[in-house]
């Protein structure tokens, strides 16, 4: 293992190491008058305006939520600043907000972590950095076992398609999502394929994960299975 994935593994177990304190919001915010002004004077800093029309005739969106929702951001000193209506823009790479009407665009290099806050279930947890493919967009991560893990990139791309028609032709542009799947497995970085048979590879453990997947009728594009084959592959090193 190079000291450079040591590194990384252990930046990442670093700010995993805060999963106790997932953010739920309280009916009332405990931070005094000044605290809230100084938070936000913050993250008026740390973030500019962006034009919600700024990508005009492109069909989709980019955004990872269907709603603007409630956030917890993480500055280098894990220090916590809360926003009620965010969203993650996969094409930016960077978490917007709205404040007082106005869409605004975080410096990700100020908030290396983000927990989004999901209605049932457990807060989807954002790092920046982690990823050593993407090292600066934010990185989902799904599972955190003992030896593996494991990180969701949502990546969108303006996808052009050319149509040709009698006597014109159109340009037609639509935001096209997809999501990539990584993981650390015992050191190493892997990019993982979801497969039954190319994940079993992927995390070291073929032939007992091939039966292990096949017993049970799990299906790795499925995030409730990948999670319980994940379970599995981290118990077996």
């Amino acid at each position: 293992m190079t000291l450079k994935t040591i590194l990384s593994l252990f930046m990442v177990c670093c700010w995993l190491s805060l999963s106790a304190q997932d953010y739920k919001p309280a009916p009332n915010d405990e931070r005094s008058a000044t605290e809230i002004a100084g938070d936000f004077n913050y993250l008026l800093r740390a973030s500019r305006t962006v034009d919600t029309k700024r990508y005009p005739g492109v069909r989709g969106t980019p955004y990872r939520y269907k709603n603007f929702g409630q956030v917890q951001l993480f500055d280098a000193a894990m220090h916590p600043y809360p926003l009620d209506s965010a969203n993650y823009n996969g094409f930016s790479s960077q978490f917007e907000f709205y404040h007082e009407g106005v869409l605004r665009e975080l410096n990700g290099n100020n908030f290396l972590r983000v927990e989004v806050v999901q209605p049932e279930g457990a807060n989807h947890i954002y790092a920046r950095g982690i990823n050593m493919k993407f090292r600066k967009s934010y990185a989902r991560v799904i599972f955190q076992g003992e030896n593996i893990i494991a990180t969701q990139i949502y990546n969108v791309i303006n996808d052009e398609k050319v149509v040709e028609k009698p006597g014109q032709t159109l340009k037609l542009r639509r935001f096209s999502a997809k999501s990539l799947h990584y993981a650390m497995v015992d050191g190493e970085f892997v990019t993982l394929k979801l497969t039954p048979k190319n994940l079993a590879e992927d995390l070291g453990h073929p032939s007992a994960l091939k039966k292990y997947m096949k017993a049970e009728k799990l299906k790795p594009k499925r995030e409730a299975d990948l999670l319980l084959i994940f379970a599995e592959a981290d118990g077996l090193f």
